[in-house]
């Protein structure tokens, strides 16, 4: 399976000339996943890999730095005309924060699932999992680990030697 990181942001609280707010894509395969949505996002991902269709959002911690371009990412996808369902995940308050967001920029147009994780919570995918784990940063958050299934290999003892 093909899987590729693509660093949109490393930057902290204050991004800088040559480094944005936090942002991670991870691609597998056909698809995408976001994890963190700093302010920057969108155009970090139209440098790099295009406005990449992305999957599943998981957000880590409700530190502005971490989810300040996700207002303006959900706009976007709802103005191109977006109809496949989007998946966000994120620790407590997300609800409330996107209830908020919704107020400046409307409702998404597009099917949109949206979560509160736990820590200990696990999102089961067809060929993978993604698993929340407690992280304390000034806040309760969550680290991401994404767990591929075992899947059988080929072995060639031949090569091998």
């Amino acid at each position: 399976m093909d899987l590729r990181l693509v660093f949109l942001g490393t930057a902290g609280a204050t991004p800088t000339v040559d480094r944005g707010s936090p942002a991670t894509l991870i691609a597998r395969g056909g698809e995408r996943i976001l994890v963190d949505c700093g302010e920057g996002t969108q155009r970090q991902l139209m440098r790099s890999v295009g406005l990449a269709h992305v999957d599943t959002i998981l957000l880590t911690h409700l530190h502005g730095d971490h989810y300040l371009g996700l207002p303006g990412f959900l706009k976007t996808l709802s103005l191109a005309g977006r109809e496949e369902p989007l998946q966000l995940f994120g620790p407590s308050g997300l609800y409330e924060l996107l209830r908020d967001v919704e107020r400046i920029i409307g409702r998404p147009r597009f099917p949109f699932l949206v979560e509160e994780a736990r820590p200990g919570t696990v999102y089961e995918m067809p060929d993978y999992a993604v698993k929340a784990v407690a992280t304390e940063h000034g806040m309760p958050g969550l680290a991401w680990c994404l767990e591929e299934r075992t899947r059988a290999g080929m072995f060639h003892p031949e090569k091998a030697v």
